[in-house]
């Protein structure tokens, strides 16, 4: 391990200072890269990264968040390369099959935030449910009235549905069980049903369900899962939750159900587009909730997730 060199590909930290004291500690070396948040464009940061792996007289592992690993990088990846390592869960910013191809392994960070992202996405449902960002809009206005904008039905008597079941649905699922009447769920990778929940085909969910919170990876299975077909499916009035991925959605189709009121209301954490365009048509919306990808973040999600990553880096470089 002593004398291995780690390219880290993109960074978002204020520091390095956990990845340094360990990486030195084992007698390690690293790179970062010269641009700070906001990133470039993805030809620029492809631009960027090819060169530096084309100066690089060794590369062991990359460690990266958003960056675009496509299989042009991959490819120019030196033979010493045998680690990819995401600090994070979703893998579709990398070319799986070129890493595959390469005999690079590939490692995220799935553990990091699941409390955080399931509260977030609980916080972004009671808030849709009970229209505060609408009423305090209005009341920021100089008006008053002592109901929302909106009939509100009691939140006991909906029913929720969970499109995917892995962490972050199951830790989901236990904070608003006791809240809603049913919680319905469909994800093809559980097939017996926890404690209190249905498990349902994604038609029946879509039809059924007034809360529907998207869980699932984003993979050329369930790319733009939610269209115009699907959202023709959902309850009219129906709230949609996104903390997973943003190319789930179709926005445009979105968009024109939140306008038209098919559905009452959006929570989205994540877009296509991972910093959300200054002219999105999402940002002039009142009936949505948008938050830029923080539902990650706590004090403790940060630290758990850098050291995650370094304690998979370490393993798979010395295996």
């Amino acid at each position: 391990m002593a004398g291995a060199h780690i390219l880290v590909a993109d960074w978002f930290a204020p520091d390095f200072e956990i990845e340094s004291n360990l990486l030195r500690s084992r007698g390690m070396t690293w790179s970062l890269p010269a641009w700070s948040p906001p990133p470039p464009p993805a030809e620029e940061q492809i631009r960027q990264l090819l060169e530096r792996i084309h100066r690089a007289e060794r590369i062991d592992a990359v460690l990266f968040q958003l960056a675009p690993l496509t299989a042009e990088v991959i490819d120019a990846l030196p033979t010493s390369c045998r680690h990819l390592q995401r600090l994070g869960i979703g893998l579709d910013t990398v070319d799986l099959r070129a890493a595959t191809a390469r005999g690079i392994t590939i490692a995220n960070t799935p553990d990091y935030a699941t409390e955080e992202v399931a509260v977030h996405a609980m916080a972004m449902i009671l808030s849709l449910h009970r229209q505060l960002d609408a009423t305090q809009e209005y009341l920021l206005a100089g008006n008053w009235r002592i109901t929302p904008p909106n009939p509100i039905r009691r939140l006991s008597t909906l029913t929720l549905g969970l499109v995917a079941l892995g962490r972050i649905g199951k830790t989901l699922a236990a904070l608003m069980r006791p809240m809603v009447k049913e919680i319905l769920y469909t994800d093809p990778a559980v097939q017996s049903a926890p404690q209190g929940l249905r498990r349902v085909d994604i038609s029946n969910l879509l039809q059924t369900s007034d809360i529907v919170s998207l869980h699932c990876p984003l993979l050329p299975s369930t790319s733009r899962l939610i269209n115009s077909t699907s959202i023709q499916l959902m309850k009219r009035g129906a709230v949609l939750i996104n903390v997973a991925r943003g190319g789930l959605i179709d926005t445009d189709v979105l968009v024109d159900a939140l306008k038209q009121g098919r559905l009452a209301g959006a929570g989205l954490d994540v877009y296509e587009s991972e910093v959300l365009p200054a002219d999105s048509p999402l940002r002039l919306l009142h009936n949505v909730i948008l938050t830029s990808h923080t539902a990650w973040y706590s004090l403790e999600s940060v630290v758990d997730c850098r050291i995650q990553a370094m304690d998979k880096i370490m393993s798979a470089i010395s295996s």
